[in-house]
């Protein structure tokens, strides 16, 4: 990576994609205080919340995806100062309801791509306080048809993706109800018969 870091520091370049090597906490030490790095993204990680205070001073940071972070409520506190993040990617996270509303203070999130077995309906609630807020992907998060009332009149949103949740088909047909223009896939299906799709 230290080589994606020096065409960063030099302005060649303004992202770091890693899809091969195992990236840990020490690993983002390097990307500390590189004012000019817009993207981030790694497909294997092993950072905890301790690694994400490298990540704190990235101004102008608009993309990260940490696959394979188990990332909490207590990492997400390093992220509030990015405030021209709008893609946030953090598949196997372990954040709470709590770390969800912490979420609500990143102005310019467009895009939330996030997998916990932590968060509940009342996650719903928190996420309809993100006003850019135009993409939500919910993986393996356990919320139910119970939760889904939080979502009526979210008009801004675009694309709901739902794997691994517990909203029946009951909960769909109510869902296409309340958000009749998103466009819904659920478990790599589209019940709203939308054939379009949109890359995350």
């Amino acid at each position: 990576m230290e080589s994606l870091v020096q065409q960063v520091r030099t302005g060649e370049s303004d992202r770091i994609v890693v899809t091969e090597a195992l990236i840990q906490d020490n690993d983002l030490a390097l990307l500390a205080n590189l004012d000019g790095l817009v993207h981030v993204s790694i497909q294997e990680c092993r950072v905890t919340d301790e690694g994400l205070r490298h990540l704190a001073g990235l101004g102008n940071l608009e993309h990260l995806h940490l696959r394979g972070a188990r990332i909490g409520d207590r990492g997400i506190e390093h992220l509030l100062g990015l405030k021209k993040l709008r893609n946030l990617n953090l598949p196997q996270s372990q954040v709470t309801d709590a770390g969800m509303e912490q979420l609500t203070q990143l102005p310019a999130l467009e895009l939330l791509r996030i997998g916990s077995p932590h968060l509940t309906n009342e996650s719903l609630q928190r996420i309809v306080m993100m006003p850019p807020l135009r993409f939500l992907h919910l993986i393996d998060v356990p919320i139910t048809d119970s939760g889904l009332d939080y979502l009526a009149g979210f008009s801004q949103l675009e694309s709901l993706y739902l794997d691994g949740t517990r909203i029946t088909d009951d909960g769909i047909e109510k869902l296409m109800e309340l958000l009749p223009k998103v466009h819904l896939h659920l478990n790599q299906q589209h019940p709203d018969n939308h054939p379009a799709d949109h890359t995350h």
